[in-house]
């Protein structure tokens, strides 16, 4: 009797009206009823919770037009490494007076990603087939050297931003060397960055922003150098420059006009799908590209005993020497593993991504005219010679509309329970609390067999 009391008793409605039935057919109508509800309830709430749990994600799209904008950070790179008057210091050092004497670095020094130089010069098969440029024993050779010199005669023997910049001038305000902090690139040397993090550019002045005028010293040019001119970097204030990803080629006797736009895309962390992280407070790398990079060299250097020379490492190891055939081919089985298996790299997205998507115009410069009116007398040369070493830049936005991409989770976390008491209250006319109910049931039930 107690039994058929908590049965009718139940709030589950179709629970009770079992308890109420006086035949044998109507209680097994109203058990397949419930049975059929149980099953509709469940079958709902495994689809929500599966979707739940994978955590999915909508974009919105906003498109802003703010009175002020954030200048982007520009970094300026000439494309030749280091000054030709110092390449003898590379093979005969403690010969040479002026290796020694040379100033200090000012400041500290910033790393920045650099992709494998080493594999556009000589591979492991290039290197067996005799497969090579006629000049590229020259180039191992310089970069052989090269890379095993310290930080501070890196700099010493690469370029000083008074020699590379030559003009400067922010929203019609002058600035010079001392806006600029320094970083080191392998392939490029000594790149110079100035910070537009705390220069807003109104929308009144939208056709103002930064304007350099370079020089590219030409002359001071190494061998291995091929090509003439300066690699710009526009990016991110917060993110360390990327030349080689992301750099732009500037030519002598041009003014290149650079046109901003910038988009923004804001990604989730884990558990949805991105599981993107902050990079900037990361002591070893700024992106997600340096990442990469630092987990490949542990890689190379947990296969090969070394690492690669022309990429950043975290701790100071061996670097691999570019003219040793064993360790050139174990670098680059390394590479060919990878890019075949895989990485278990942890190198996520960056939870913020900013790009400034750049439209080039370029023109002759300077003019014939104005060289003779302004530039005759301080330039002290011809108009040809001053075009084959000089550059302007002007880098402005088009537009100060701002592209955002934003995800935002589909699915708030309360909206768990809520959906939960729906499916409960829709199949079973219960809320989610008498769900214990059905609990305290199935345990008296169980104490009762036992």
């Amino acid at each position: 009797m107690e039994v058929n009391d908590r049965i009718q008793n139940s709030s589950v409605y179709a629970i009770s009206q079992i308890g109420y039935s006086k035949t044998s057919c109507s209680k097994i109508t109203w058990i397949s009823i419930l049975t059929c509800a149980l099953i509709g309830c469940c079958y709902q709430i495994y689809g929500f919770t599966d979707q739940y749990f994978k955590y999915p994600v909508i974009v919105d799209l906003l498109i802003e037009q703010p009175e002020t904008i954030t200048f982007p950070a520009v970094t300026v790179c000439n494309l030749n490494r280091m000054k030709s008057e110092y390449e003898p210091c590379l093979y005969k050092f403690d010969a040479l007076e002026k290796c020694h004497s040379l100033p200090g670095p000012p400041g500290s020094v910033r790393g920045s990603l650099s992709l494998s130089e080493r594999q556009s010069i000589r591979t492991c098969k290039t290197h067996f087939r005799g497969k090579q440029h006629k000049d590229t024993d020259s180039y191992v050779e310089f970069l052989d050297k090269y890379f095993a010199l310290d930080q501070d005669k890196h700099y010493r023997f690469g370029h000083k931003v008074d020699e590379l910049v030559m003009n400067c001038s922010f929203n019609g305000k002058s600035c010079n060397s001392t806006f600029f902090w320094r970083s080191w690139n392998f392939r490029y040397g000594n790149c110079y960055t100035i910070n537009g993090s705390k220069q807003m550019l109104t929308s009144a002045a939208s056709s103002k922003g930064l304007e350099l005028i370079l020089h590219v010293k030409p002359k001071d040019y190494v061998s291995v150098s091929h090509t003439i001119g300066m690699r710009i970097v526009i990016h991110n204030p917060v993110d360390n420059a990327d030349p080689e990803g992301n750099g732009i080629n500037i030519f002598p006797g041009c003014e290149t006009d650079i046109s901003l736009s910038q988009t923004i895309i804001r990604r989730l962390p884990a558990p949805y799908k991105d599981k993107c992280v902050s990079y900037a407070n990361n002591p070893f790398y700024q992106s997600q590209a340096q990442c990469m990079q630092h987990c490949i060299q542990e890689y190379n250097y947990k296969q090969c005993g070394c690492v690669e020379p022309s990429l950043p490492s975290k701790f100071p190891v061996k670097r691999c020497t570019v003219k040793n055939s064993t360790e050139l081919c174990c670098l680059d089985a390394v590479i060919n593993s990878l890019a075949i298996h895989g990485t278990e790299c942890k190198c996520p997205l960056p939870c913020v991504t900013t790009y400034y998507n750049e439209r080039l115009t370029m023109a002759k410069w300077p003019s014939n005219a104005f060289f003779l009116k302004e530039m005759c007398k301080s330039a002290g040369k011809d108009i040809k010679t001053y075009r084959k070493s000089h550059a302007k830049v002007r880098i402005s936005f088009s537009t100060f509309a701002m592209v955002t991409y934003e995800q935002k989770p589909v699915f708030l976390e309360s909206e768990i329970f809520s959906h939960l008491g729906g499916e409960l209250g829709l199949w079973l006319g219960l809320s989610l609390i008498a769900v214990f109910e059905l609990l305290e049931v199935f345990l008296y039930f169980c104490n009762r067999k036992i």
